[in-house]
């Protein structure tokens, strides 16, 4: 399933073309609903339209390396044991998190990397706050959601948090 969004054709590169959904004043699509229907949601964006256009079109620009690094984290890591209880951060009540040191480890088994499937697709990204980005995956089997988080630093994207597993560090992959 890697590479699922390489066709930048599809996306809006340029800050100029991008428009709020005729639907929604919310809303604005960096493709469009016949190609891969994905939006940005201004509702809670940091910044006014205008002033986030140049970052929404930098997101359209590396979307599909940013879901490769989604994809290739669900296929090489697993929780390791005990990691759900060793690796409990403090949360509010109704939300669960854990933190990517103490509760993840490598997928060993190369076989399984393999055979693992991503069931998950990109509908809606969040800018909340200056250099973080978070992508909402709806679940194509299921009735649930998969929230991952990136910050953009030094000209590049890091992945910060899968799910509940949070505090993730810049060389998560190395080795691999």
């Amino acid at each position: 399933m890697f590479d699922r969004y390489n066709d930048i054709s599809k996306f809006i590169t340029d800050p100029n073309k991008l428009r709020v959904a005729d639907n929604d004043e919310y809303c604005v699509y960096i493709s469009d609903k016949n190609d891969y229907d994905i939006a940005v949601d201004l509702e809670v964006c940091y910044g006014g339209f205008d002033e986030m256009k140049p970052f929404i079109v930098l997101i359209a620009k590396h979307i599909n390396e940013l879901d490769n690094i989604v994809q290739r984290f669900d296929q090489q890591k697993r929780v390791r044991e005990n990691g759900y209880s060793l690796g409990r951060l403090p949360s509010s009540p109704g939300v669960t998190r854990f933190d990517y040191s103490k509760s993840m480890e490598d997928e060993p088994d190369p076989q399984k990397r393999k055979s693992k499937k991503f069931h998950f697709g990109l509908e809606v990204i969040y800018i909340e706050k200056p250099n973080f980005v978070t992508f909402d995956y709806w679940d194509m089997n299921a009735n649930s959601q998969l929230f991952v988080d990136f910050e953009y630093k030094d000209g590049k994207f890091f992945l910060r948090s899968y799910g509940a597993f949070e505090n993730i560090p810049d060389d998560w992959d190395k080795g691999d």
